[in-house]
């Protein structure tokens, strides 16, 4: 019975998210499917809207700081969804939560971690933390790379990007004065489970950085609340490509 409603909360939750993104004129544009059963998704970090469009998405749960539990609102969401908190200062809270996430993979849920433990413009991918990724080795569970983009009218797809000290209330006046905006998730080639979450976390970081360097040179034409590929930004996938988004 408990599981029925926690699928019936995360099921809510996700349509407050597909709300939220209607509301903004966020399109959200989706490339490739994830693989079936439970798996570590490793993504570069842009803005809170990276949670909000893969809620909307997918069944999934996340690992999050500590503090933002304490949001109003967004930490009752967070706890509805099974979002996994850590204290990044505390050793201690760190082995804790490579323990919860492993049970969470071993019991058949997708997490999604951002490993470089805070958020960018964009203009390049952060270097990546491993610790977390040890919960992949030892439930034996895919990880699933995941290159994160934005793009918007006029070029300032970087509005998106929530940075530095700025405040989520000063954050949402700007992203909502944009006529259109689109969030690209690209899911790359799954990485099967290996010995070394060192080695996990460096081919998953530099696929990403692969993939996003490659999407720079075709960004979606946005316009008109739909976001599309204009003819003159469009060419045919290259073969390394391919391999990247597959």
């Amino acid at each position: 019975m408990r599981d029925v409603a926690c699928r019936f909360v995360r099921f809510g939750v996700r349509w407050l998210c597909r709300g939220v993104l209607r509301l903004l004129r966020i399109d959200v544009h989706t490339v490739g499917q994830l693989p079936p059963g439970p798996a570590l998704l490793v993504a570069n970090h842009l803005s809170w809207i990276d949670i909000v469009a893969m809620v909307a998405h997918y069944d999934c749960t996340f690992v999050a700081k500590s503090d933002v539990r304490e949001w109003p609102l967004v930490g009752a969401l967070g706890e509805a969804l099974g979002v996994i908190w850590i204290d990044r200062r505390r050793k201690r809270d760190l082995r804790r939560a490579v323990t919860r996430l492993s049970e969470a993979l071993q019991n058949g849920r997708r997490v999604v971690l951002f490993p470089e433990g805070t958020t960018s413009t964009g203009r390049q991918v952060l270097p990546f933390r491993s610790s977390l990724l040890e919960a992949a080795v030892v439930s034996g569970v895919p990880v699933v790379p995941m290159a994160l983009s934005t793009y918007a009218a006029d070029g300032q797809g970087e509005t998106l990007c929530w940075v530095g000290d700025e405040t989520l209330l000063a954050h949402l006046p700007r992203v909502a004065a944009l006529r259109q905006a689109t969030f690209e998730i690209r899911i790359l080639t799954p990485m099967a489970a290996g010995p070394s979450r060192k080695v996990q976390s460096a081919g998953a970081r530099a696929v990403i950085v692969t993939a996003r360097r490659l999407r720079l040179r075709r960004q979606p034409a946005v316009g008109n609340g739909v976001s599309f590929f204009a003819k003159q930004n469009f060419r045919p996938i290259e073969s390394s490509e391919r391999e990247i988004a597959r």
